[in-house]
Parts: structure tokens; sequence; C-alpha cells
């Protein structure tokens, strides 16, 4: 694995300009978040990165595909979670048996074990995100993309979803990449922060957060100051 480098990225819609010679690297194996407003470039990073939008420039660390996670679930309805998991691994494992035990502790790890056989109409919001989380990791590849996947869920079932990915990043190991316009899912995930800003884009703040994500809490003083730094960045950027 290496890092993801995109360097001199541009990208236009129509005679908007989003991206100018647009650099950036992400760490390989660490959460890295994007923060910034609506509409500034967030979710056209992650569709250059997973070859969805067009652009010029160079994009490397993820040729062996990525998993994406979106704000919503694109789950198959009128099939069980089961067989949403079991098709994804089709094409890359062969065997029945195998591609069995995975989904089986994969289900186990975010425990929706008693889904598997359940179509998302019979399951709750939180449900049905531990299942697209699933579907992500699943995914033999070694960078995941999430576009605000945890928008439309309330604040405590939010922060119970973030310490699962945390986890289950912890096990697989994978390169995140997840955007966000939140600072406290930010807070509770980070390993590197980037605030976009601006058109053309422009990364006005970037950081680490050392503290251990599995151990975080939203009134932990180590925050403080990221917090603080964040905030007064959102309100200059909303003046």
């Amino acid at each position: 694995m290496s890092n993801v480098v995109i360097k001199n990225l541009k990208v236009s819609y129509e005679d908007k300009v989003i991206f100018d010679s647009f650099n950036v690297e992400f760490e390989e194996n660490k959460v890295n978040v994007i923060l910034g407003s609506s509409g500034v470039g967030k979710t056209t990073i992650l569709n250059c990165i997973a070859g969805i939008l067009p652009y010029d420039g160079s994009i490397e660390g993820h040729e062996d595909g990525v998993s994406y996670i979106f704000q919503k679930d694109r789950l198959i309805p009128t099939i069980s979670i089961y067989k949403n998991l079991d098709l994804i691994l089709k094409t890359k494992i062969k065997d029945k048996k195998e591609r069995k035990e995975k989904i089986l502790k994969m289900l186990s790890l975010l425990e929706i074990e008693d889904c598997a056989k359940k179509y998302t109409t019979e399951m709750s919001g939180g449900q049905i995100q531990r299942a697209a989380i699933a579907r992500a990791f699943l995914y033999p590849s070694n960078v995941i993309l999430l576009d605000e996947p945890f928008k439309a869920l309330d604040t405590s079932l939010k922060s119970k979803l973030i310490k699962v990915l945390i986890e289950l990043h912890r096990e697989e190991r994978k390169t995140v990449i997840f955007v966000t316009h939140a600072i406290d899912e930010c807070l509770l995930a980070a390993d590197n922060v980037y605030v976009f800003a601006n058109n053309p884009v422009e990364i006005i703040y970037n950081t680490k957060i050392e503290k251990d994500a599995m151990v975080r809490t939203l009134i932990d003083p180590e925050l403080d100051v990221v917090r603080k730094e964040l905030l007064s960045i959102v309100a200059k950027d909303a003046e």
C-alpha cells in the first residue's frame, strides 16, 4: 500500500473551475478527513479518486480500486443483506464457503449478524448504514471513500457508528478518505484533517490528531485546540 497522491488536479463544471493545479497527499492506513462547506468540492475529489468524474492531472495509490460509502446506502432493496454482500465478493472470490466466512465475520464485527437474511425495508437506519460499511470493507480494495455517510443520523447513533468505523479500520488497516461538513465527526474520527475552501479549492488548514480515536470523546481537552481552530476557520469561511 501507499499514500493516495493527487498532483496537478484540474476539474471544471461548464465554466466553473473547481480544482486548478491542486495537490494533496492522503496518508496510507489512516483516517483522512476532509472538512468544508457544501459545494466546495469535497464530493468532487472523491468522485475523481473513484474514477466517476473526468479530470486532468494524476491520482496514484488507488490502483487496486476503491470502495465507496455514499450518503445514501445504495444497497439493492430486493435482495437480502447477505446477498448484497455476496454480490460484491463474487467477482473476486470464487469459493462460496470462503465468501460466506468473510461475510459472517464482517456482520459479526458490525453486530448485525441477525440482519443477514433481512431486506433494507426490515432494518433501522443504523443497521442499514452498518451494512453499507460492511460492503465497503468487504470489497477487496485498499482505499475506502466516505461521502457524509452519517449525515442523516442522530448524534448518538452517529457517535456509535463512528466508533464502529474506527474499530473496523483497525482490523482491516485500509486508507480512509472521509468527507464531512461536521466538526464533531472530524474530531471523533480523524488522524489527519484537511479543510477545503475557496474557488478553485485550496487547503486552508491541515493538522494531525494524535489521541487514539478508539477512546476519544467530544469533551476531551486534547481536542480543544483543534476544535477552536476549526470553529474559527468555519466562521471566517461563512463570512
